[in-house]
């Protein structure tokens, strides 16, 4: 084999371990969340750790190429809500398939619900933060939910999602949807009494979950 074909061929088994540790990274990160480790990973991947290192540095590394990219899905389906005729619907269909992803993907469930990873201080979360509060808004100009209710309030919702995820069980997988049920209703607008406490600030929000997950 010429110099040539041989470096052809070592550039094609790279990047087809770049891509075993991709697929291998979307599972254990689904299935382990953020505690999985470059190791598992690349067992997963059927290569050594050492082929691992070579093509990320570390954990996070790997870990922002998958997530980043399924927390880019979520603000694509935000946005996409937004075209929705029905202003509740479209709030309602968000936040399921929102809630369903984080129930499928450990590793988007920690890094919503606990903050953590490598995308909750990046332009995912503002473009996140963006079509929540356009939701919430257009909702709340049709009439449809409680007027007292704030996007910030969307912020321990997902936590207490997180809860009933890991609430659930063989028997019971779906548990977390009776529990977003009974926050919609809540969220609907109708005779209610008026919240008596008022809601996190925008800039509260990120102290709050970093609180609450030290508290867990």
């Amino acid at each position: 084999m010429t110099t040539s074909g041989a470096t052809k061929h070592v550039r094609k088994d790279a990047a087809r371990n770049r891509a075993r540790l991709l697929e291998a990274a979307r599972e254990v990160f689904a299935e382990r969340g953020l505690e999985a480790t470059l190791d598992d990973v690349a067992g997963r991947a059927g290569v050594g750790i050492g082929t691992a290192y070579r093509h990320f540095a570390n954990k996070q590394e790997l870990a922002a190429e998958i997530l980043i990219a399924s927390s880019d899905r979520m603000v694509a389906e935000a946005q996409a809500a937004l075209e929705a005729e029905d202003a509740w619907e479209a709030l309602v269909g968000f936040f399921e398939g929102a809630i369903e992803r984080m129930s499928q993907d450990r590793g988007l469930h920690d890094t919503l619900v606990q903050q953590r990873g490598p995308v909750t201080s990046s332009p995912f979360r503002e473009a996140l933060i963006e079509a929540i509060v356009e939701l919430f808004e257009r909702a709340q100009r049709a009439g449809v939910i409680r007027p007292d209710a704030v996007p910030t309030d969307v912020a321990p919702i997902f936590g207490m999602m997180g809860v009933a995820i890991d609430m659930a069980s063989a028997s019971s997988p779906d548990l977390w949807r009776r529990y977003l049920q009974l926050w919609f209703d809540g969220l609907r607008a109708h005779d209610v009494e008026p919240l008596s406490t008022p809601p996190l600030a925008i800039e509260e929000v990120s102290a709050a979950l970093a609180a609450g997950k030290r508290h867990k």
